[in-house]
């Protein structure tokens, strides 16, 4: 079994990577997705279920750090998964607050290691907020940066190209083996990709192939550890069965990225509309909106700090249909 570990600040694209991945998997694989999500209401478990007739299933761990008041929990749906499952891969989608080297002793464990025959990490960055984000936050993107193996510098499409120099040699710094990989929209090569997460004999074989597409770029479409960021946010959720007014959607989650409703780094939510399921999310300070299968309920989730909730339920609740 090879176990996949996604990892990155909110908004750097996560999901996507992980939905492209089931859009291209290895031919027969039985796979499982593990999602932690920071706030209580999860939304990246509904977007991802069902997406790729290979997804046996999509596991959600929310409202907690994965690497500590769920750790427990984890581990227990980890055994369980590959008894239930038996799967070829696992894919774990971990909060964007969360250090990846807590996830890693958790993984390493000795408990834990026998598990699997492969553990890679990619970790994605959104290349539009890096340099203003290191500044704010050094400490922690410094631990994410270090652990790295394949680094994907991602919404390429959102900086000057001449930025690419300067944002490679800032990764290069701090890891200097890091392998980085400029994308739009989390795409890379197929065959990069399939080296990326597959499982080959030899690591040095696997490195020395990444190697050669190394700046190759696509251009589709309180405990005793660090917490990484979690304790400096606060998180919005909610659940619903009603319908949503498309409009009136865009425009709170355009108040979200004005700061109407305080200081929102990340909002995203899957709603039913008189017309159909969407998408609306803010992140790298643009909204999007795009289709959504259907899901069991609309839900909203909502991340940053200084947030206005009794606003924000208001605001929502005029944005019902009746």
């Amino acid at each position: 079994m090879i176990v996949n570990v996604v990892y990155g600040f909110l908004g750097a694209g996560k999901t996507t990577f992980i939905r492209y991945m089931m859009e291209n998997p290895p031919q027969s694989e039985k796979v499982v997705i593990i999602v932690n999500e920071f706030g209580e209401v999860g939304i990246d478990g509904l977007v991802l279920s069902g997406h790729g007739a290979q997804v046996a299933e999509v596991i959600e761990l929310p409202s907690g750090c994965i690497c500590c008041t769920i750790a427990s929990d984890f581990r227990r749906q980890l055994l369980d998964l590959c008894h239930r499952f038996a799967p070829d891969r696992i894919i774990v989608e971990p909060t964007g607050v969360a250090t990846i080297s807590q996830i890693m002793q958790i993984l390493e464990s000795e408990d834990m290691r026998p598990l699997y025959s492969d553990l890679n990490l990619i970790h994605l960055l959104d290349a539009s907020e890096f340099l203003s984000f290191i500044k704010s936050h050094r400490h922690f993107m410094e631990n994410q940066i270090r652990r790295s193996r394949a680094v994907l510098l991602n919404k390429m499409d959102r900086v000057k190209p001449a930025m690419l120099d300067l944002l490679v040699s800032s990764i290069k710094e701090i890891n200097p083996n890091a392998i980085v990989y400029p994308t739009r929209f989390a795409r890379l090569q197929d065959s990069v990709l399939k080296k990326l997460l597959g499982s080959a004999g030899d690591r040095d074989e696997v490195t020395e192939f990444l190697q050669e597409f190394e700046g190759t770029f696509v251009s589709e479409g309180a405990h005793g550890h660090d917490h990484g960021l979690a304790d400096q946010f606060e998180s919005f959720g909610r659940k619903y069965s009603d319908s949503f007014s498309r409009p009136c959607l865009v425009s709170f989650f355009e108040a979200l990225r004005s700061g109407g409703y305080g200081k929102v780094v990340r909002a995203k939510g899957i709603f039913q509309t008189p017309e159909d399921w969407i998408k609306v999310e803010l992140a790298s300070g643009e909204v999007h909106v795009e289709a959504a299968p259907i899901a069991e309920y609309s839900a909203l989730s909502i991340i940053g700090q200084e947030m206005k909730p009794q606003a924000m339920d208001a605001a929502l609740d005029e944005c019902r249909e009746e």
